[in-house]
């Protein structure tokens, strides 16, 4: 079976892993030179990257992997481009278990519609113990309140 694709859609394809800065590949061009697509692309494939196991590292947790890509804003990637895959994608995903800055543990329940790094999250333990009436923290208007460690990762098999 023979599979075309636009010229629009090669090209983009092609440019994935150009940066802004000119240190990507293959052609080594830089900023307006690359089409807009093709650094929406970028942004989600480092993303994808990094997030996801390796034979030579374990994959990056979500918020990780967009430190990875906050890291390389203006050099590597466009700014626009990153805080809206940051509105996007759940940084934290529903069912994760979390520990926040003030000890307290929970699991992620739901999320902030376009803003993936501040998710409700369902308390089951204060003060080193479980708590008989979980009750929801809305991070979104919690400020003061972060999320400090990702507590049910699992190794991959």
């Amino acid at each position: 079976m023979f599979i075309t694709f636009s010229l629009l859609v090669a090209n983009c394809a092609y440019q994935h892993h150009e940066r802004l800065d000119g240190s990507g590949y293959p052609r080594g061009i830089k900023g307006d030179e690359i089409h807009y697509f093709g650094k929406i692309i970028a942004v989600a494939d480092v993303f994808d990257a990094v997030t996801s196991n390796r034979v030579y590292r374990k994959a990056m947790l979500p918020h990780q992997g967009l430190e990875v890509l906050y890291a390389g804003v203006g050099k590597k990637f466009d700014n626009t481009i990153i805080e809206a895959f940051r509105r996007a994608v759940a940084i934290y995903p529903n069912g994760l278990s979390v520990e926040l800055n003030d000890g307290r543990k929970g699991v992620v329940s739901a999320q902030n519609e376009g803003i993936g790094d501040r998710p409700m999250i369902r308390i089951l333990e204060e003060d080193g113990e479980q708590i008989k009436e979980p009750y929801e923290v809305d991070l979104n208007k919690n400020l003061h309140l972060l999320i400090m460690k990702c507590l049910n990762i699992q190794e991959p098999a």
